[in-house]
């Protein structure tokens, strides 16, 4: 209607002015053709603003093994944060592409693509939504596009902002729920924007490991019994720590003795980050049970921090705890960890094993003129416990362990064990003289930080206790700094962390090693005491029986005697 009204007023127009109109006409349309053109050149040559799921899959459709990792992006706060991490993330790997998709209210996919042009090779494909700010279903516009995309594409990860206050932010978790009711396998990254700034290690990770995200449980298990003020420090600082809106359960076990302002602090302090359970003993356990019953693993994705009350973390702990589980327990190097049982969270500066006593302890200087970097972190027999995450398959094998040689230790004393040249062997109310034996025996080793000064993701005050009676060791002798500030991959060589088995060994005592020799170690005393020798196989089952084999005439472990004895 209103273009045939256009139409007749123009034929009531003077001749000259006609033909000066028609000659616009056909100017405005060879413009109109020409600015066509060029678009579509850009759309050939360059990431531009597309139908998302038919261009994606239509890159999809020539490669078959390929990866996606979508970023969502609502304005230009968002950007600015994700910006380095989908840079790094785009140039890393073949097979993996990522893509960000930007709903169009905040900032537009013009303005996204100008902003990546500034940084170093940053081209990665951008698409947008073009949802306005005054369109009044946002929440409803974003479920049905990233619906689509899921479903059309399937990304392997999806990263995004954690704000539950931004609608289209609460879209795109809507949408997650609704596909994953189909058996949708992408995985949810969704950080808190105040913490997206210290992800920059995720371009180190496998895409078979960025998809495992959320497989790891992390659980933090803390011991205490009358240190109230080193427990309020203790609390404080897992407070103040990032988890990436992580789903942290924190287990606080207190033992018989506690006193009354432990046990109300206990009751009343809070914890935002995920379910605070508390475990009080009725009977005295001491140390060794506080610590071993702390924790048992219900899967092979549990795992425990295990804290005493004089110690404190650093903001960065549970970074580097994550970075690291996902890095070897999930990527490529998956299948090579199966000997190592924990991660220090601590930087050892005293080595406590040496039969003359305890002696400065310095890994960067331990690791000059060898093949590794200074600053490498390391492999190490000597289980932490002044902070420190346990595996859940070789604590279970501890806990066996630890049942046997405690029956042994305090009944029949069938089986001597003693571990060569160490000093363990006198720490009787130490539950880590029984995981030293373990530890050799099996050749296992715990992955420790080597940060430049000592510094380290926990800090032990050394307070009086069961293990500091009479406050023997100073605390200048076990404090180190705590790390401050986040250069978790600024102290790493080249940036880092390196492959697995690029990683420095060191045996109980500090001397650089072979894995294979500290395998070696192990089965020579595994032969010594006891009557089932180690397997030629040579294959890990993370079961103690053939570690405490004592009667030869029917072959049955002295755990299956000391059962037998008890029916």
């Amino acid at each position: 209607m209103v273009y045939s009204i256009l139409n007749k007023q123009r034929t009531n127009l003077t001749l000259p002015y006609r033909k000066i109109i028609k000659n616009q006409f056909i100017f405005e349309f060879l413009l109109l053709t020409f600015l066509i053109l060029i678009l579509l050149f850009v759309n050939a040559n360059r990431s531009y603003i597309k139908p998302i799921s038919s261009q994606i899959q239509k890159v999809n459709a020539h490669i078959s093994n390929i990866n996606y990792i979508i970023f969502v992006v609502d304005d230009d706060q968002h950007a600015k944060s994700l910006q380095p991490i989908y840079c790094n993330l785009h140039r890393k790997e073949e097979n993996v592409y990522t893509h960000v998709i930007v709903t169009g209210r905040g900032i537009s996919g013009t303005d996204l693509i100008k902003s990546n042009s500034l940084l170093p090779n940053c081209d990665a494909p951008v698409y947008d939504l073009e949802l306005q700010k005054g369109n009044k279903n946002i929440l409803k516009s974003v479920i049905i596009e990233i619906s689509d995309i899921l479903e059309q594409i399937r990304p392997d990860v999806l990263i995004y902002i954690n704000d539950h206050k931004n609608e289209a932010m609460r879209g795109v978790d809507a949408a997650l729920v609704a596909v994953s009711q189909k058996n949708s396998t992408t995985t949810k990254i969704s950080i808190p924007i105040e913490h997206t700034k210290h992800l920059m290690w995720l371009s180190d990770l496998s895409i078979e490991a960025l998809k495992n995200w959320n497989t790891p449980n992390i659980q933090l298990k803390v011991i205490t019994q009358d240190r109230p003020q080193s427990l309020s420090r203790l609390i404080q600082s897992l407070n103040s720590s990032i988890y990436f809106g992580d789903n942290v359960h924190l287990t606080i076990n207190i033992d018989r003795s506690a006193d009354l302002v432990t046990v109300k602090y206990c009751q009343t302090f809070e914890w935002p980050f995920g379910q605070k359970n508390i475990r009080y003993r009725i009977i005295q356990g001491g140390l060794v049970t506080a610590v071993s019953g702390s924790y048992y693993p219900s899967t092979n994705d549990d795992y425990a921090i295990i804290l005493e009350d004089d110690i404190e973390v650093s903001p960065f702990y549970y970074i580097w705890a994550k970075y690291i589980i996902l890095k070897y327990r999930y990527g490529i190097d998956r299948n090579l960890f199966g000997r190592m049982f924990g991660i220090s969270l601590y930087n050892i500066r005293i080595s406590e094993l040496n039969m003359t006593g305890r002696q400065p302890f310095n890994a960067t200087k331990i690791l000059q003129d060898t093949k590794y970097p200074n600053q490498s972190p390391y492999l190490s027999q000597v289980p932490c416990s002044w902070g420190a995450l346990y595996f859940p398959e070789i604590w279970r094998e501890f806990h066996d362990y630890l049942s046997a040689r405690l029956a042994d230790v305090s009944g029949p004393k069938l089986q001597r064990i003693v571990v060569p040249e160490s000093r363990s062997d006198r720490w009787g109310q130490s539950w880590k003289r029984y995981m030293i034996e373990l530890i050799y025996l099996r050749g296992y080793v715990m992955l420790y930080p080597n940060y430049q000064n000592h510094i380290s993701f926990s800090t032990n005050y050394a307070e009086k206790g069961v293990h500091f009676k009479k406050k023997k060791t100073s605390n200048a002798e076990l404090l180190v700094p705590l790390m401050k500030e986040d250069i978790l991959l600024k102290g790493l060589p080249g940036n880092h962390l390196p492959n697995f088995n690029d990683l420095p060994a060191l045996d109980l005592w500090g001397h650089v090693i072979s894995p294979e020799k500290l395998i070696q170690r192990g089965r020579e005393l595994h032969s010594e005491i006891s009557r089932c020798p180690p397997s030629d196989i040579d294959k890990l089952t993370y079961d103690p029986q053939d570690l405490l084999c004592v009667d030869p005439s029917n072959n049955l472990t002295f755990v299956e005697k000391v059962l037998a004895k008890n029916q």
